[in-house]
């Protein structure tokens, strides 16, 4: 991913996946929480790996990951998975599935 990419994407997400500051232990800034989360999708390693290369708790990982990637999709959803709306449309796409793949859907 370009840095640029990753900025926008950033950018977009940011205002979901930002946590207020706690006096007792210091926040995670949203940068760092989509870098583990994009780091867990692209290597496929556990969250007990990005635990312990983030140095970060196992059960904040899993957090971190749940929450960012809710908030990647509801930001992309909208723009980049359009659902059809008519039944003409639902009927082309179930038509094009089963060309595809030849099996019914």
């Amino acid at each position: 991913m370009s840095p640029e990419r990753y900025e926008h994407l950033l950018s977009m997400v940011a205002p979901s996946i930002t946590k207020k500051p706690c006096r007792s232990r210091q926040t995670i800034s949203p940068s760092e929480r989509l870098t583990v989360t994009l780091r867990y999708l692209a290597t496929g390693d556990s969250q007990l790996t990005q635990a312990f290369y983030f140095r970060l708790g196992r059960t904040t990982v899993c957090n971190i990951i749940n929450e960012t990637t809710k908030a990647i999709w509801d930001v992309l959803k909208p723009c980049y998975l359009k659902a059809p709306s008519t039944l003409n449309e639902w009927e082309e796409l179930a038509n094009q599935f089963e060309n595809e793949w030849n099996f019914p859907n």
